[in-house]
């Protein structure tokens, strides 16, 4: 059974590499990066700043496989929002990433946002497992961990769907389709999926 644990200052090189080659094929991180074989270089300059900025916080929300295979990054909504500070300080890295595209990226974060429920809740921002080891149950940990806490603290929790692949998964730990977040023209297709609080 795989272990799951809150990830620290030690943990952000191994959770950056791990979010990095699992994002590089994702389609809609893809379509915002551009297709091409640097994908997971690109973003594991923009994971790795943004990991940076998680850990700093007074109560990150990271859980990591013991292992060190498989990550995820929630967010407390109802008290974690981006200071300006911090949303200054991955400017860079998310121009550095995107480039050319960098535009069309803050419209697809900027139309995300309008439809991010606005009630306390528990937010899962990213979650990924090392491509060679996807299908051996990391996924499935993570959420179980972080779904339990969410029920012992009667929280509901929201995601967003960006591959197809994984409604089922999210599914089986309670999330519901809440339908196609409307995103630009071109948009590989993302879902929100809201989960009750039990």
């Amino acid at each position: 059974m795989t272990r799951i644990r809150r990830a620290e200052a030690r943990d952000a090189e191994a959770a950056t590499d791990v979010l990095a080659e699992a994002f590089a094929t994702d389609p809609v991180m893809s379509w915002m990066v551009g297709q091409g074989s640097g994908n997971a270089r690109r973003l594991h300059h923009l994971f790795g700043h943004a990991l940076k900025a998680e850990l700093q916080l007074p109560k990150p929300l990271i859980d990591l496989a013991e292992d060190g295979r498989a990550v995820a990054i929630w967010h407390e909504i109802d008290t974690c929002r981006p200071s300006p500070g911090q949303i200054a300080s991955m400017l860079i890295p998310t121009l550095r990433t995107f480039t050319r595209r960098f535009p069309l990226s803050l419209k697809v974060l900027s139309m995300m946002e309008k439809a991010h429920p606005k009630e306390p809740h528990r937010h899962l921002a990213f979650i990924g497992v090392h491509p060679e080891h996807q299908g051996n149950g990391y996924g499935g940990a993570l959420l179980a961990a972080m779904t339990e806490e969410c029920d012992e603290r009667g929280l509901p929790a929201y995601l967003e769907s960006s591959n197809p692949k994984n409604d089922a998964l999210y599914a089986r730990y309670g999330f519901e389709s809440q339908g196609p977040i409307e995103l630009p023209q071109g948009t590989p297709v993302m879902t929100a999926m809201w989960r009750p609080a039990r």
